[in-house]
């Protein structure tokens, strides 16, 4: 079975709402949208996230998370590729398809190579093979998101608790 046939990648329709910037922007410089089926997995990303700073929320699938980014409006979003419902592919081309979600990080994660990901879908911002390590995911997000008060802390202050 090659990739085309087991990706699905409907572009939903998803209402477009007005910008509100009176939201905090510290706050938004944090947001993450962490989406994967496997349940099992998003425990531990959504604490090791949020012990880095950022603000995290949890989708299941695709459709549920591109009706979260609408209110939002994460910076990132790391989604599995393959999920029921809308698949990570159909995700990113709705959020790239929208102008209030277009801005967003999006990090690809898929046991798929990524050359067949690539053929399909290609303005992704980061990829990750899975299975990976936990440290693979927060370097990456913190190279893409990095955050501004943590990034300003000596390295000598940076290891003491």
């Amino acid at each position: 079975m090659d990739l085309e046939s087991v990706v699905r990648t409907p572009v939903p329709a998803v209402p477009q709402t007005p910008h509100d910037d009176r939201a905090n922007p510290s706050d938004m410089s944090r947001t993450v949208l962490l989406v994967d089926d496997e349940r099992e997995m998003i425990g531990p990303l959504e604490r090791a996230l949020g012990m880095l700073g950022y603000l995290v929320t949890t989708a299941v699938n695709g459709a549920d998370a591109a009706e979260k980014a609408l209110t939002l409006r994460p910076r990132a979003v790391v989604t599995d590729l393959l999920m029921p419902v809308l698949d990570g592919i159909g995700l990113a081309k709705a959020l790239r398809a929208n102008p209030a979600t277009a801005g967003a990080k999006i990090v690809l994660c898929s046991g798929v190579a990524e050359g067949s990901v690539r053929r399909l879908f290609s303005d992704y911002d980061a990829f990750l093979p899975k299975p990976f390590e936990l440290e693979d995911l927060c370097a990456m997000l913190s190279a893409l998101l990095p955050i501004p008060a943590l990034a300003d802390v000596p390295d000598a202050a940076a290891g003491s608790v």
